[in-house]
C-alpha cells in the first residue's frame, strides 16, 4: 500500500454546516478498474477531513513521488508526514493506493478506521457507485465494516434538480466545477485513467502515478468547492419576506401591449436588515418592486455563486448574488369568477351569467335554468395578475378548466406580507 497525506489550505465553505461540524464529516471518493465490483478492483482510495487545531496538530506534508523501490519484508507503506508548528485547524487530504489487489484488505481496513471517527460520509455518486462497491468488496473479504453508522449524503442526488434550472449539459462533477469556474489540472476521466493503472503496476512509472492521484486528489478536494451549488437549492425552499414594493413608471411595454410587473427580492437571512430596491414612484404605473430576504439555517447571507435566467410563459426571472427580479406579464381583459355553491344559482343563457336563486323568481323559467359548474361564474373585466396557485383572492379563470389563476390587481395586493411572500414562492416552486 501507498499512504500519502498532505495538509490543505482550503478555505472552510459555510455551506458545510449544513451537514454538521466539519470534523463529523469525511469527503470520499474511490478509483477502481471497472464498473462492478464482482470483477473489478479497488485501486484508490481518497479520503478528505477536517482537523480541529489542538495546539500542537500534525500536518502532512505534500508527497515528492520518488521512484518506489521493492521491499521483501511485506507490503509497503509510505507515509509522507511532518510536523508542522500548531494551528488553528486545516483540512487534510488522505490516500490510499493499492499497488496490486493484496493491498485491498489493508486499504478497506484505513478507511472504515477513519470513517468509524466520523458521522457524515459526503461523496458525489455514491450512493449509486461507491457504497455498493465498497460493501461488496467488505462482503467479499469478510471484513466487519458498514456504513450503518453514518449518514450518506450523496451531492449528486443533490444536485439533480437543479439540472434544468442551470442549464448544465450533465451532472458530471467536472461539468458542476466549469459552471463555477473551477478550474483543474486533471484532464482525465476515471474510466480513461484504468489502463494508466495497469501500466502503473508494469513499470512503476512516479509519471504515471502522479496521474493517478492528482485525478482523485482533484475529485475529492472540489467537493467543498462545489458546495455554494446547494445555495440554488436553498433558494428555491426558501421562505421570502417582503420588505417594501413600489409602482414604476410604464416604459418598459409597448403600446396595446399588457402592463409587466417587475418584483424585486433581496436575499437575506434573518435578523439582517434589508434595504428597499424600489425605483421612484410615477404616476400611471404599472411596475412593482419588492425587496424581501430569505429565511435559511446559514447566519451568512444567501448569495447564488452565479447568476441565472429561468423564463416561463408570461414571466421571467433573473437571479444574481442576492438579488432576483422577477417580470410577470399582467392580464388586461375578461376573466370569469367561478362560484362553488352552484345550487345556488340558476344561469341566464341569453345574457351569459348568472343569477342567485334569490333573484331567479323574477326571470321568466323560459329564460332561466338550474347552473352547473362550467356556466356558475361571473365575468369580471380589467387589468389582472397571473398566479400558479391560489395566493391572493378571488382568484378568477379563463375558463373552468383553466388551470392558470388571475387576481384582480391592485396596489393593495402587497399590504399582506405574507401572502406576498407566497406569490413569490409560487414561482420558485416550479424551478
Amino acid at each position: 500500500m501507498i499512504r500519502i497525506a498532505k495538509a490543505l489550505t482550503l478555505p472552510l465553505p459555510p455551506d458545510i454546516y449544513d451537514f454538521g461540524a466539519p470534523e463529523d464529516i469525511l469527503f470520499f471518493d474511490i478509483e477502481t478498474t471497472g464498473l462492478s465490483a464482482r470483477s473489478a478492483g479497488l485501486y484508490l482510495i481518497g479520503m478528505l477531513h477536517y482537523v480541529l487545531g489542538t495546539g500542537s496538530p500534525k500536518s502532512l506534508a505534500v508527497p515528492s513521488l520518488e521512484p518506489l523501490s521493492s521491499s521483501t519484508e511485506g507490503r509497503k507503506c509510505i507515509d509522507t508526514s511532518s510536523e508542522t508548528a500548531a494551528d488553528e485547524g486545516h483540512w487534510e487530504l488522505l490516500q490510499l493506493f493499492c499497488e496490486d489487489v493484496a493491498d485491498e484488505p489493508g486499504v478497506l481496513q484505513a478507511f472504515f478506521s477513519l470513517l468509524s471517527t466520523k458521522k457524515v460520509l459526503l461523496s458525489y455518486n455514491g450512493d449509486g457507485f461507491d457504497l455498493p462497491f465498497l460493501r461488496h468488496m467488505v462482503e467479499q473479504y469478510d471484513l466487519p465494516y458498514s456504513f450503518d453508522d453514518v449518514e450518506s449524503v450523496d451531492l449528486f442526488k443533490k444536485f439533480r434538480p437543479l439540472k434544468r434550472l442551470l442549464g448544465l449539459e450533465n451532472l458530471k462533477l467536472k461539468t458542476c466545477e466549469r459552471f463555477l469556474g473551477i478550474d483543474r489540472e486533471d484532464r482525465f476521466s476515471g474510466g480513461e485513467l484504468i489502463e494508466v493503472y495497469f501500466e502503473w503496476q508494469k513499470t512503476k512509472d512516479p509519471a504515471l502515478l502522479h496521474m493517478l492521484l492528482l485525478h482523485n486528489a482533484e475529485d475529492i478536494e472540489n467537493l467543498p468547492n462545489v458546495l455554494p451549488l446547494l445555495r440554488y437549492e436553498t433558494l428555491l425552499h426558501s421562505e421570502l419576506e417582503l420588505a417594501s414594493h413600489a409602482l414604476l413608471p410604464e416604459d418598459t411595454t409597448s403600446a396595446g401591449t399588457a402592463p409587466v410587473l417587475r418584483l424585486s427580492f433581496l436575499a437575506l437571512p434573518p435578523r439582517l436588515s434589508f434595504r428597499s430596491m424600489a425605483a421612484a414612484e410615477a404616476p400611471h404605473t404599472r411596475e412593482v418592486t419588492m425587496s424581501c430576504r430569505l429565511h435559511c439555517p446559514t447566519p451568512a447571507p444567501i448569495a447564488i455563486p452565479k447568476p441565472f435566467d429561468a423564463q416561463g410563459d408570461f414571466w421571467a426571472l433573473h437571479a444574481e448574488g442576492c438579488h432576483m427580479e422577477l417580470y410577470v406579464q399582467l392580464f388586461e381583459g375578461e376573466r370569469k369568477l367561478f362560484f362553488p355553491d352552484v345550487e345556488n344559482y340558476y344561469y341566464l343563457p341569453a345574457e351569459d351569467q348568472v343569477v342567485h336563486k334569490s333573484l331567479a323568481e323574477f326571470v321568466d323559467r323560459s329564460a332561466r335554468k338550474k347552473a352547473c359548474a362550467k356556466n356558475c361564474y361571473q365575468r369580471v373585466s380589467g387589468c389582472f395578475l397571473p398566479e400558479y396557485r391560489e395566493v391572493f383572492t378571488p382568484a378568477l379563470q379563463e375558463d373552468y378548466r383553466g388551470k392558470l389563476l388571475y387576481v384582480p390587481y391592485h396596489d393593495a395586493l402587497w399590504e399582506d406580507a405574507a401572502k406576498a411572500s407566497a406569490y413569490g414562492r409560487s414561482f420558485l416552486e416550479i424551478l
